[in-house]
């Protein structure tokens, strides 16, 4: 259940509530009449257009309709299927691959603000990969070496049939980037020469 549906069926199960201890107080103590409860919802509503009344009910039932449907629409995880393997049925899922690729191709330096997705197709899949980069390179061949690198990975070590990979230039920044990740050890060994 999402956050808004439960949001909505705590309100329903106040509303509830409220309404069953008034109607237990009202048992023994006789505040009211139930018929003068609903004489009056029914006189309030003649003084309202019966177009603006049928409007807001259909409204009403629009949105618990869309509730109901949401609360028993269960999303599917967002899979590929692998061509690297011949028998069987073998998927992973898009986010983890994405992930993946996005770890492997943070090792590329002059790139930064790295986003990559992967998107299924009947006969592979499409990766995209939108990063910024740094000014003065030479920009297609720096595409090109983050295209070949996410392809090759992709497909050797994730196991797709990549159909296209795409890359966007989301900006250029003036400094020089290194998103090559330095190992534990490494520094560890940089603290200690410092010191």
């Amino acid at each position: 259940m999402n956050i808004f549906n439960r949001i909505i069926a705590v309100l329903l199960l106040l509303f509830l509530i409220v309404l069953s201890i008034v109607s237990v107080v009202n048992v023994f103590a006789h505040l009211f009449k139930w018929s003068d409860v609903s004489s009056r919802i029914l006189n309030s509503t003649s003084n309202v257009n019966i177009y603006v009344a049928a409007l807001i009910l259909l409204l009403i039932l629009a949105v618990a309709m869309l509730l109901l449907i949401f609360e028993f629409y269960k999303r599917k995880a967002k899979i590929a299927h692998l061509s690297a393997v011949k028998s069987g049925g073998a998927m992973v899922d898009l986010k983890s691959a994405s992930q993946q690729i996005k770890e492997e191709l943070l090792k590329v330096e002059d790139i930064s603000d790295l986003e990559v997705k992967v998107a299924p197709k009947s006969d592979g899949v499409i990766v995209d990969v939108y990063a910024k980069l740094r000014k003065g390179l030479i920009v297609s061949g720096k595409m090109q070496e983050v295209i070949d690198k996410a392809s090759k990975f992709a497909s050797e070590n994730l196991g797709f049939k990549i159909t296209k990979t795409n890359f966007t230039a989301t900006g250029f920044i003036d400094k020089k980037i290194e998103n090559v990740q330095k190992a534990p050890e490494d520094v560890k060994d940089d603290k200690e020469t410092i010191n």
